[in-house]
């Protein structure tokens, strides 16, 4: 009986390790993504970042500096979120297009559904999203 009381004793001071980290999880590379929006939209909001950001953007999706441009203003979504549109569009296996993408999220879908609906893996997207920061300068 003593011995019992010892060992959970021991079981319950004895610090537990956390359970290894498994694969991402769609939840976790959405969140991924959206610090990636946000960290786009902070540059473009700042002084010469806009024309930085729409410049690298357009360079990387291969769309004019035009088009980046109207799809802000007409889509009223910021260079991040548009990259993102993009971003599902072309991991895709259906074929839509960045406005289609953009459409299924202003008719209510969120971005889990528009994943599942497009076939991608959203830790694809947000690998691939990476890219779209501007990179860090050693001061």
């Amino acid at each position: 009986m003593r011995l019992r009381l010892l060992v959970m004793a021991a079981l319950i001071v004895l610090p537990t390790t956390a359970p290894a980290a498994t694969k991402t999880t769609p939840e976790s590379a959405l969140h991924r993504i959206q610090r990636t929006v946000a960290a786009i939209d902070a540059e473009a909001r700042t002084p010469g970042g806009e024309a930085r950001v729409v410049s690298r953007l357009s360079s990387q999706l291969g769309v004019s500096p035009d088009s980046l441009e109207a799809q802000h203003a007409g889509w009223g979504l910021n260079y991040g979120e548009i990259a993102m549109a993009y971003g599902f569009a072309r991991s895709g296996r259906t074929g839509k297009t960045p406005a289609d993408v953009v459409a299924m999220r202003s008719n209510g879908k969120d971005w889990l559904a528009i994943a599942k609906e497009l076939g991608v893996k959203v830790d694809t997207v947000a690998n691939r999203m990476k890219r779209h920061v501007a990179p860090k300068t050693k001061r």
